[in-house]
């Protein structure tokens, strides 16, 4: 077997997830089996864990190659929120403050940039315990070739930044979220120093690093996500179904679609709304269930709860629409293409990074956020076509497999850590002339 791009290298992955679970957790998982089938390398992530009693790295061999998980501790605290309209407008304000005052031009080159790179983090809950410990025993103990930080900006990566470049070893920071994250102080301090910038959407990149920044997207398992491969569901509604999967929190927009669908239902065309994904905030929850009282569509909603892949698939495969009108800035929603690779046409808001995922009118429809009227228009239009969601379902799956497999993502890693280590080398090899 020809030896792959990565061949005999060791990558240290610092993220903020656990050893499964969410989004951040399948993309690594994905990621990483992958790299692993057609490299002969060692992975090794830090990850996190609420387990009482910690044990010791675990190794699994996968494929040609070796992941080390290496479990952290976190500090305690309630991690889930629902932010008021009050909290987002003084978050707003802080947001334009930084922007106008610190940013300026002047004011940055005079004094911004080295107060940034002084700048002490504070540790939050939810920040992992011990990670600059962890990573300088890793970097004693094994020979490791590049730092990826899929979570940057927090005190905990700070420890990770500092072991990095004490070995000097070169870093990576991968942006999960939407590409405003950079405009953070804390984010914008780990970013001055990495050797590479990364993210999961090319949109609304900062101008600081449009030079430096490399769209990575995300990928799929577009074998296991196929329409076909999807089991019929026990007591399924009659109604054509709507599927929303993403936690139960304000940001998810689950209220906005319920006033769509109410729209719809009094003007005749009846859907089954179906919301997958844990309950987080007690307190929304309940104003949801209150608000699908009050808009009369109490038996037309279905709670659905944590699926699991087998369950999430079956839901998707059951669906006409899948519909995200999120308020929360995404980076590339995995719903999204987990949708379209099932051949079920998406309506969502084009919020964060949500716009790179979607062909507007060919794999589904994006709109302004909070745009409620076109969120019903485009779900009547497509409730009323069976052929429009059919002619969308297959635009969306060929987008799926050419865009978003797991093969397509494991080529851009392979070619940009790849870029990364050849610029470092070149860099060195300048610096010694």
């Amino acid at each position: 077997m020809k030896p792959g791009p990565l061949h005999g290298l060791t990558v240290l992955r610092f993220a903020h997830a656990f050893e499964s679970g969410g989004g951040t957790e399948r993309y690594l998982d994905d990621l990483d089996d992958t790299l692993l089938k057609r490299n002969a390398m060692t992975v090794i992530r830090l990850h996190l864990t609420r387990h009482p009693t910690l044990i010791g790295p675990k190794e699994e061999s996968i494929g040609q190659g070796l992941l080390v998980r290496v479990p952290l501790p976190v500090v305690p605290g309630n991690e889930a929120h629902s932010q008021s309209n009050k909290g987002r407008l003084r978050t707003w304000a802080k947001q334009k403050a930084r922007d106008w005052v610190l940013y300026n031009p002047w004011i940055w080159r005079a004094t911004g940039a080295e107060w940034t790179k002084s700048l002490r983090l504070s540790v939050q809950s939810g920040q992992a315990i011990g990670a600059g410990l962890a990573t300088a025993e890793v970097l004693r103990n094994r020979r490791v070739d590049l730092v990826m930080l899929h979570f940057f900006g927090g005190a905990d990566a700070d420890e990770v930044v500092t072991a990095a470049r004490k070995a000097g070893v070169p870093l990576v920071v991968l942006n999960h979220y939407s590409n405003d994250r950079f405009l953070h102080l804390a984010i914008r301090k780990h970013v001055m120093v990495a050797d590479g910038v990364a993210g999961v959407n090319g949109l609304d990149v900062p101008g600081y690093i449009r030079d430096r920044f490399t769209n990575l997207s995300d990928g799929i398992d577009t074998d296991f996500f196929r329409r076909s491969n999807a089991r019929p569901l026990a007591n399924a509604p009659a109604q054509p179904i709507v599927l929303l999967p993403a936690r139960v929190v304000r940001e998810k927009g689950q209220i906005d679609l319920v006033k769509a669908a109410a729209s719809l239902r009094r003007s005749g065309i009846e859907c089954c709304l179906a919301f997958a994904g844990r309950d987080d905030t007690s307190g929304y929850g309940n104003e949801l269930r209150h608000e699908i009282e009050r808009a009369g569509m109490t038996g037309c909603v279905r709670f659905l709860g944590m699926l699991n892949l087998e369950e999430l698939r079956d839901w998707y495969g059951a669906s006409a629409v899948v519909a995200l009108p999120t308020y929360h800035h995404e980076g590339l929603p995995r719903v999204i293409l987990e949708a379209q690779a099932m051949s079920a046409p998406v309506v969502a808001y084009a919020t964060g990074g949500v716009g790179d995922g979607i062909v507007s009118g060919k794999t589904g429809y994006l709109l302004t956020t909070g745009d409620v009227l076109g969120l019903a228009n485009h779900l009547r239009e497509l409730l009323s076509s069976a052929s429009l969601r059919a002619t969308m379902g297959e635009c969306g799956r060929e987008a799926a497999e050419n865009r978003f497999s797991l093969s397509a993502l494991a080529d851009r890693h392979e070619r940009y850590y790849s870029q990364v280590l050849s610029a470092r080398t070149a860099g060195k090899a300048v610096s010694n002339a």
